[in-house]
């Protein structure tokens, strides 16, 4: 504020002297300005009908930024910092991938920093789970797949299937061909659909999402792709699976569902199908496992996913 009122003195003076003498050029010299910049406030100083107030900086802020980040953007971007705790790289990921919001990874640092968020804070370890740790949603995610044939043979598919551990919420999404690009699409599907934040993925022990002679390699694309997200990934071995038959129950459930078996023209009809089976069992299926509750009631269980009242990630008729 003294800094403003120095300067609007200061300009005072020009304008007291231009009154005086009507001489620019003497008056630029003994002030040691352009004659560019005392036209400028001469300007302003007349035009405001020779008010003092005139002669104070202004803001330089535009009046219109129609290229501005809206308010909900940023609302939603501090409520995903608060969230994970996740830094610039890995936001930018997952507002891509869930909220379909691309902003560069300076752009979110910069409105973080300006909306009050402190970028020093220290982000929370992971937390390891044990095998008798009770699991709280997305805490443990197991992936596996199943390749289908049509009647006549010819046409081959691969189903991937994404349960929950805890909630036994359930997402299915079929794929004309069974690959580690495949596979990361359907993750995105997951990460885009699941209403919770996915900490360790599990898989089998295939091509698609590890290395068979070195399973516990981090160069594989599919783990790389995922340690980029935030989430870890889980070859259990077989001592493991020996002990853990939560996979082989997910294929087991493959197994016995009908739309399996029908015949079938295309890829979409297929997955339409799969889509209303996984709308009940989600919805309206009681599971034995989680108390004869459905996997959205066990869900709404948790205070965060409360409002939940359906799952239906596929939105079709049912």
């Amino acid at each position: 504020m003294i800094e403003t009122d120095t300067a609007v003195a200061r300009r005072m003076e020009w304008m007291k002297e231009f009154e005086e003498k009507k001489s620019v050029p003497s008056i630029c010299q003994k002030f040691s300005i352009s004659r560019k910049t005392f036209y400028k406030w001469l300007k302003r100083y007349k035009i405001s009908s020779k008010n003092v107030s005139s002669l104070g900086d202004r803001s330089r802020r535009p009046h219109h930024s129609p290229r501005a980040t809206s308010p909900a953007i940023v609302q939603r971007l501090r409520e995903l910092r608060e969230k994970t705790g996740f830094g610039q790289k890995r936001l930018k990921l997952y507002l891509s991938i869930w909220y379909d919001i691309e902003l560069s990874e300076s752009a979110i640092w910069k409105l973080l920093k300006k909306s009050g968020v402190d970028m020093k804070l220290k982000k929370s370890h992971r937390r390891k789970l044990r095998p008798n740790d009770a699991l709280l949603p997305g805490d443990r995610v197991s992936l596996t797949f199943k390749l289908i044939t049509n009647q006549n043979g010819k046409q081959h598919f691969v189903q991937y299937s994404a349960i929950d551990e805890c909630s036994r919420l359930r997402i299915t999404k079929i794929y004309g061909r069974h690959s580690t690009l495949s596979a990361l699409d359907f993750i995105q599907f997951g990460l885009m659909h699941f209403p919770f934040l996915i900490r360790y993925i599990q898989t089998p022990l295939d091509n698609a999402f590890a290395s068979v002679s070195k399973p516990r390699s981090r160069t594989h694309a599919f783990t790389m792709n995922l340690r980029k997200l935030g989430i870890k990934h889980e070859v259990p071995s077989k001592k493991k699976l020996a002990v853990n038959r939560f996979m082989e129950r997910i294929k087991r459930f493959d197994e016995v569902e009908p739309y399996l078996t029908k015949p079938f023209s295309s890829l979409d009809e297929l997955q339409q199908e799969a889509a209303r089976v996984l709308y009940r069992y989600n919805n309206e299926r009681p599971i034995p496992l989680i108390e004869n509750m459905s996997p959205v009631e066990k869900l709404r269980t948790y205070q965060q996913f409360s409002g939940i009242t359906t799952f239906d990630p596929y939105a079709i008729s049912h």
